[in-house]
């Protein structure tokens, strides 16, 4: 038996496999908004080179079976490197697909929303925020899109582009889910937290994430209000103290919404 002849076949796997899952990974990444497609394009790369070491091995699994005498295969074989690919492609995907969250119905989604991890303050002000940028804070917020419809898929933020009229200018955005994140946040967010997936709790600890860092994090849980909503403004639209002209909710209204959900969860955790 030659070595050298499996090696090789096992090199040409690796080479099959990564350049197949960095172009189904990478797919996405034209949706996605100026700013974040070099990132996305730069995470695809790293989870292709990933898959190597499957297609190493099945390409040299199937090199030993289909190398006629088990000879240095002298000229180029489609079917020994497409059946290699594909196979390790499979594989591959199926893997990396198992961890995370992929669909959720409303049921699932119900119970998978857990506010009981925060204070009253916190949990209330998050609701707060939900409420304002998509209408509710119910847990079907956590699959809106930024314009129009809902994603079902929380294994990775949606990365949809969609486009609308505010106040007479055209605006396009990937923002989506309960604190209508952008896709850029996704990738600064995403690895800094260690984040499975976009699931609700996800998508809560990146908006926990943003409020520390705009300092407002012990406003917050001081309950004053209103300097920790002031503060994050320019993060959400839909908040005060921003000039984004988006129709944001008046401090009033903002204000009147946080007591009520403040009692909520007062009283349920009595």
């Amino acid at each position: 038996m030659q070595i050298v002849p499996i090696f090789i076949s096992g090199v040409v796997g690796a080479a099959c496999s990564v350049a197949f899952s960095y172009g189904v990974a990478s797919l996405p990444c034209g949706l996605v908004s100026k700013g974040a497609d070099n990132v996305c394009q730069v995470r695809s790369f790293g989870k292709a080179v990933d898959s190597w070491k499957f297609g190493f091995i099945v390409g040299g699994l199937v090199g030993l079976i289909l190398s006629p005498r088990r000879q240095f295969i002298s000229c180029f074989q489609p079917i020994h490197l497409s059946t290699a690919s594909l196979i390790t492609l499979g594989i591959y995907f199926s893997i990396s697909q198992s961890t995370g969250v992929s669909s959720l119905s409303s049921n699932s989604l119900k119970r998978r929303v857990n506010t009981s991890s925060y204070s009253p303050r916190l949990s209330a002000f998050l609701a707060t925020i939900r409420w304002a940028e998509t209408g509710t804070s119910e847990p079907e917020s956590y699959r809106k899109l930024v314009f129009n419809g809902t994603f079902n898929n929380f294994s990775t933020h949606p990365l949809k582009k969609q486009c609308a009229p505010i106040n007479g200018k055209n605006v396009c955005s990937t923002a989506a889910g309960a604190y209508q994140m952008l896709d850029i946040s996704w990738y600064d967010l995403q690895p800094k937290l260690n984040l499975k997936d976009f699931s609700p709790a996800s998508q809560d600890k990146m908006a926990i994430e943003y409020i520390r860092r705009n300092n407002a994090l012990n406003d917050v849980e001081a309950g004053r209000f209103d300097t920790a909503v002031c503060k994050v403004g320019r993060v959400w639209a839909s908040l005060i103290c921003n000039s984004y002209n988006q129709n944001p909710k008046s401090i009033a209204q903002l204000r009147t919404y946080y007591q009520q959900q403040l009692q909520k969860f007062e009283i349920s955790r009595k």
